[in-house]
């Protein structure tokens, strides 16, 4: 069979031209793969040392652990009785008896401080009143109340008149002790 030539069209157009790139695309191409191939064997390597280095560190920990003394650290007793106090302290039915104490409140009495005694079901208060009158009857309101096993008036004091411009004359201190259940 001879060999034929193409035939040339007769306007000289080439609607299917050879790409100029192809040998530069195509050794990029292969410098790509290259250089993915070397980023994965380096990954490799690097997943390897990691193994390695973990599980030596895992070895160094487990003899650590053997060679250390297993003994617990000595507790004080009296951090553990400030911890028991402050467990106790925590189990005290401040909110009943301040909700008692609330509810004994007229407009004839202030209270400035309400100091708790954590040791005991006791709270500390200081207040104001209209006069000595209103704090009696205040102090008879708590004893009318229940909830309360004692009220005991500490002081009572009339103040000058000029003292207490905003205030009550009269200022007060009492303790009074919760019902235990």
């Amino acid at each position: 069979m001879p060999f034929r030539m193409k035939p040339k069209p007769a306007l000289g157009l080439d609607f299917a031209p050879k790409p100029r790139w192809r040998r530069a695309t195509l050794a990029l191409l292969v410098l790509g793969v290259i250089g993915s191939g070397l980023a994965l064997w380096q990954r490799q390597d690097l997943l390897e040392r990691r193994a390695a280095a973990l599980s030596q560190l895992e070895t160094q920990q487990r003899i650590t652990a053997r060679t250390q003394p297993s003994r617990a650290p000595a507790v004080r007793p009296e951090a553990t009785d400030e911890a028991d106090r402050l467990v106790a302290g925590l189990q005290r039915p401040w909110e009943p008896m301040l909700n008692a104490l609330q509810a004994a409140i007229k407009d004839d009495v202030v209270v400035n401080r309400v100091q708790p005694e954590t040791d005991a079901f006791r709270l500390r208060i200081v207040g104001q009143a209209d006069s000595s009158q209103a704090f009696v009857e205040f102090v008879q309101r708590l004893r009318g109340n229940a909830a309360w096993r004692a009220v005991e008036p500490l002081s009572e004091a009339r103040q000058p008149d000029n003292a207490a411009p905003d205030g009550k004359p009269v200022v007060f201190q009492l303790a009074v002790e919760w019902r235990r259940p």
